[in-house]
């Protein structure tokens, strides 16, 4: 009997929207809607907010699968719901719970529609070095061994992991030259790759920096968003920018964990002490920025008055149909391209 493939990918886990969950639902805030009329904030059940169909599936040696959303629940997400728990009931955290708690910050920071896009709009360049990366590494082999080496480069190829590349070689027999062809393509596969080498290589950044619980001024809370994890460079009130990296020095990262609590980091500084309540100023600030570096949604555990004051929505009917009918030829138009790029 075949599994059941997950077909709603969860780019927000619900274990971790539960958080924001006011009679088992959470108050969600469109920062691009159809019209006007359409209310600021409606609730929905975490099962019907955050996902996108086949966000993740892959099709690989032409089946579908979802490993890799396997692997989020598995390495990240499971782990992180205890220990969430135990941070928003200010229980004390060990350096394993802190361990966890960045794998998951990591997570989130990388497998949102919002880096997907960034991602696409990168890689192009990107790409572009690595193929020629590849052909002057084939190129190095072809000077240094024989053909019959080179002739199972594809076949390495497909035994590695999923990325869309395809690598042909054509030798004439008793000649020493060759012609050796890279393709590739931009899109689900590329992305999937660059989220899995980051998760187990660069993350490992984070681990160094020194990390704070910190809390709201009394009388606010923190809301979260579909792109969750806040990367700030700041100068001042009126210069900043949300285009920060994991090893900026004086960089803050900043990822609402529950409605009163905030995974924070000041890069290269030393920590502001565990369950620090900012004062009203700085959570004013704060809550700026998590508006600001949403995507398409914001979610609270309540009507907050305030975010359609820090973050404007669009009104824009045709913008919302352009999207609609890219998000769902994703998977149709991936697919095709990975039947014939990952074999």
């Amino acid at each position: 009997m075949s599994k059941q493939l997950h077909v709603k990918n969860h780019f927000v886990p619900q274990s971790y929207l539960k958080k924001w969950e006011d009679n088992k639902k959470v108050f969600v805030y469109r920062t691009l809607v159809s019209n006007e009329k359409i209310p600021l904030w409606k609730k929905y059940s975490t099962s019907a907010i955050a996902y996108q169909k086949h966000l993740y599936t892959q099709v690989f040696s032409g089946q579908e699968t979802d490993a890799i959303e396997i692997w989020f629940d598995r390495e990240f997400e499971s782990p992180a719901s205890e220990v969430i728990e135990k941070a928003t009931n200010d229980r004390p955290l060990s350096k394993d719970d802190w361990s966890v708690l960045i794998r998951f910050l990591a997570l989130q920071d990388v497998r949102t529609p919002a880096r997907m896009l960034e991602h696409l709009r990168r890689a192009k360049v990107v790409l572009t070095n690595t193929l020629q990366e590849v052909l002057n590494n084939l190129k190095e082999k072809l000077e240094s061994q024989d053909c019959e080496t080179l002739k199972q480069y594809n076949k390495q190829i497909e035994n590695s992991e999923p990325f869309p590349l395809k690598v042909t070689t054509k030798f004439e027999e008793g000649k020493d030259v060759g012609i050796i062809k890279a393709e590739s393509y931009v899109g689900r596969s590329t992305w999937i790759h660059s989220i899995k080498h980051v998760l187990k290589h660069t993350q490992e950044i984070l681990h160094k920096h020194r990390w704070s619980i910190i809390k709201p001024a009394k009388g606010y809370s923190w809301f979260t968003s579909d792109n969750p994890v806040v990367k700030l460079n700041y100068i001042n009130s009126h210069k900043y920018d949300l285009r920060g990296g994991w090893g900026v020095t004086k960089g803050n990262i900043i990822f609402p964990i529950g409605p009163e609590h905030a995974m924070f980091v000041q890069i290269g500084d030393k920590p502001i002490p565990k369950g620090t309540r900012l004062t009203v100023g700085q959570t004013i600030e704060f809550r700026k920025f998590i508006a600001e570096n949403s995507h398409r949604m914001i979610f609270s555990k309540q009507i907050d008055n305030e975010v359609h004051k820090l973050r404007e929505r669009i009104v824009d009917g045709d913008r919302i149909r352009r999207e609609n009918e890219e998000l769902n030829n994703w998977h149709r138009k991936n697919s095709v391209l990975e039947r014939e790029y990952i074999k």
